[in-house]
């Protein structure tokens, strides 16, 4: 049974598609991965493909491993209803790292649109602190240049707001 609402993302492998131009994907396939944002729907994305010509694109992207669906529980839980746990913990801290990625990722996008691709996919790549931070400071100038200082003041703000205590 194909769960309609699952959330789907892009893979290591559909980051570096995008990022790689001559990375031999038809434009509409590549079209319908860029939508993939980790934020819409199995559905959401059908209806994409069916205008783009082809509703089954997203299993085609999925079957070369470019895109896969989310735990529910990944999208879903809050960061503030998660478990508590000792900042010292390695697996607490990469798994606080990986929800400050996506969360920076989505908020970035949200605010320059398509424009932001390039950048989402430095921040979602970053796997250590401190690639983070430099993507996130690439970012907030970015924001800046576009949207002001207030706006790129407000994205430092909410992702610090995200980020783990301690």
């Amino acid at each position: 049974m194909v769960n309609k609402q699952a959330i789907y993302q892009k893979t290591p492998k559909g980051a570096q598609a995008i990022a790689n131009r001559q990375s031999g994907l038809a434009p509409k396939l590549r079209s319908l991965l860029i939508m993939v944002d980790g934020k819409r729907t199995q559905e959401e994305l059908t209806t994409i493909a069916t205008a783009l010509g082809d509703p089954e694109r997203l299993a085609e992207l999925e079957s070369e491993g470019l895109v896969e669906a989310m735990a529910v529980e990944e999208k879903t839980m809050p960061a503030a209803l998660a478990p508590a746990a000792s900042p010292a913990a390695a697996p607490v801290r990469a798994a606080n790292l990986a929800e400050a990625r996506l969360f920076s990722s989505h908020l970035l996008e949200h605010m320059l649109g398509p424009m932001a691709e390039p950048l989402c996919i430095k921040i979602e790549a970053a796997r250590e602190l401190p690639d983070f931070i430099a993507a996130i400071k690439r970012a907030r100038e970015i924001v800046r240049e576009v949207k002001g200082t207030a706006e790129a003041d407000r994205f430092v703000a909410e992702i610090e707001a995200q980020m783990p205590a301690g």
